[in-house]
């Protein structure tokens, strides 16, 4: 079994489009631990991830071997490759050894800070930023929970949280990922903030996440959820009800499913932020939160999702 200590190597081939799959297959054969095809494509203009496949340009196949890949093992399967019987032309053909990558951090090249609604800054938790007058900066580290800032839903939600939340307020948040919601609350001002989500693990990057922000203290993580998985069912101090906002950054489906408890979960006079689902099932959802007997106070869209604002 490779290791990430093995030394790896790495086989690319420029063929015809024509000749993709039998350089893929050979290659699988003489012992590739990994074969993938590259397409040449075209973006497609004013289309969302439409492309065309271009079968006029070289196609690329790139193929990974682990150690033992001896100089006289490289130069074997060269040579089978240039023996090939192919359709078209061997643009080319290289094997070299392959860097290490550590996929735990390369993603963090591509996270970026965002600046959301007038005062917040979402700001990668290994990157130094000193806040301006005025701004409240949330530093996280998403790991493999759901809620880095850059998905349209959880923006929608932290404008909403910022233009609503009140100094001392008592807030919670249902399906709370990596906490971003419940640390940018209790950052806001928020006073009482209680955090769940059903997966232990994600709680835990939570709690993670609320220590960089230094409000660990001050905002309790339980895994569950409103309803029958409410955790504090043993603790009268923790009613799964006088919530002065309730967030759910979940579903449609959830939503629905769990539209009685979170409107439960709200104090009278109080708001729910629900968000998580695309524009067809906006109507869904509003019917759901109004069967239960919350009024639509707002409706803001950002791309194909949407997020309502409902009242007690």
């Amino acid at each position: 079994m490779p290791t990430p200590d093995d030394r790896w190597f790495e086989a690319v081939a420029r063929v015809d489009a024509r000749d993709a799959d039998l350089v893929a297959d050979m290659l699988t054969d003489a012992g590739a631990t990994g074969v993938s095809i590259e397409p040449a494509i075209h973006v497609q203009d004013n289309a969302d991830f439409a492309y065309e496949e271009l079968m006029d340009e070289p196609w690329t196949v790139r193929a990974t071997f682990v150690e033992p890949f001896d100089e006289a093992e490289q130069a074997a399967v060269r040579a089978t490759i240039e023996g090939l019987e192919l359709a078209g032309t061997l643009t080319s053909f290289t094997i070299a050894e392959a860097e290490p990558v550590d996929w735990a951090e390369e993603w963090k090249k591509f996270y970026r800070r965002q600046r959301i609604g007038e005062r917040l800054v979402i700001v990668p938790s290994w990157e130094e930023y000193q806040p301006a007058e005025g701004e409240v900066a949330v530093l996280l580290d998403p790991g493999a929970a759901f809620g880095t800032g850059e998905h349209e839903t959880t923006r929608l939600c932290l404008a909403a949280l910022e233009a609503r939340v009140q100094p001392g307020q008592r807030v919670l948040d249902v399906g709370a990922g990596s906490g971003i919601l419940a640390i940018t609350a209790r950052l806001l001002g928020a006073g009482e903030v209680h955090a769940i989500d059903i997966d232990a693990e994600t709680v835990r990057v939570a709690v993670e996440n609320a220590e960089t922000n230094g409000v660990a203290r001050d905002i309790e993580f339980a895994a569950g959820s409103v309803g029958d998985l409410w955790p504090w069912k043993d603790r009268a101090d923790r009613a799964p009800e006088g919530y002065d906002i309730v967030l759910a950054n979940i579903s449609s489906t959830v939503i629905g499913l769990l539209a009685d408890d979170l409107a439960r979960a709200v104090a009278p006079g109080g708001l729910l932020i629900a968000s998580g689902f695309i524009l067809r099932d906006a109507d869904e959802v509003r019917g759901a939160l109004t069967g239960v007997g919350l009024t639509e106070v707002n409706y803001r869209t950002e791309g194909n999702w949407g997020c309502l604002v409902m009242s007690r």
